[in-house]
């Protein structure tokens, strides 16, 4: 089987190629397959995901059975109702997982995400390959790390973000720098709209300090606006802050009405 060339992905631009260098530096700082879909899931969804696993169904079914025991009905019966409880926690768990995992390929096949991973035959000398976007139409195997796709196999899969990408390959430095002229066009907007998104989410709270913000507004931004004149971690916190500062006092006072 031949390797595909390792290139970057980026429909509709020239395609620029990744040097061995970059692709191992790419894939040392992203995330295993197996762990990014909690890892770079929305906040919410994620707080959802660590309830239901903080729930015990082992503790659920000795709470059922004992139940079950006490009650009247055959033997059949009584093994439902100790099921019960424990069904509904891992069932509530393969939903969640199933949205999770729908969630990151949605991030891939929008350019949020990047997948890095070792094409098969593996040798002991091969970089990590940049992962096409139509691969990701292929067979998942979320636990082991794994894509197969019309007889490409990949195996050891790691996911980067736009920002460690750009970093990498040394894109948007520039926009880190103060040299852009003002008026030139501001991620104000950007800025404000994930402000909205994460009050809308249950998100922001008026309570808390203006700053314990300032991380998932740049999570936010990394996840939904992959193409920001500067990358999410490199926004100045006193851009967040001149942003978000008269929303939140809005905010502050609103709750105290």
């Amino acid at each position: 089987m031949s390797k595909i060339p390792n290139y970057t992905i980026a429909k509709g631009s020239s395609v620029n190629r990744v040097t061995n260098d970059q692709s191992i530096r790419l894939w040392r700082n992203g995330v295993p397959m197996a762990q990014a879909w909690v890892t770079y899931a929305k906040p919410d969804l994620k707080e959802r995901w660590a309830e239901l696993q903080q729930r015990s169904a082992s503790d659920a079914f000795e709470k059922g059975a004992a139940i079950a025991s006490a009650s009247e009905g055959d033997a059949v019966a009584k093994i439902q109702m100790a099921l019960e409880g424990p069904q509904k926690i891992l069932g509530a768990r393969t939903e969640l997982r199933k949205i999770l995992q729908t969630n990151i390929l949605k991030y891939i096949a929008g350019g949020h995400l990047h997948g890095f991973g070792y094409e098969l035959p593996r040798k002991l000398s091969d970089a990590p390959v940049a992962i096409p976007k139509a691969a990701w139409a292929g067979r998942c195997d979320w636990t082991r790390g794994e894509l197969s796709y019309r007889g490409l196999e990949f195996v050891d899969i790691r996911l980067t973000t736009n920002r460690i990408r750009n970093e990498v390959l040394e894109r948007g430095h520039v926009d880190t720098r103060p040299t852009r002229p003002q008026g030139r066009p501001s991620v104000a907007p950007e800025i404000k709209k994930a402000f909205f998104a994460l009050h809308e989410a249950g998100k922001i709270d008026p309570k808390a300090s203006l700053k314990s913000h300032y991380s998932d507004i740049r999570r936010w931004l990394e996840l939904n606006c992959p193409n920001l004149p500067v990358p999410p971690a490199h926004i100045n916190s006193e851009t967040i802050r001149k942003n978000i500062s008269p929303l939140f006092k809005v905010l502050r006072e609103t709750k105290k009405q």
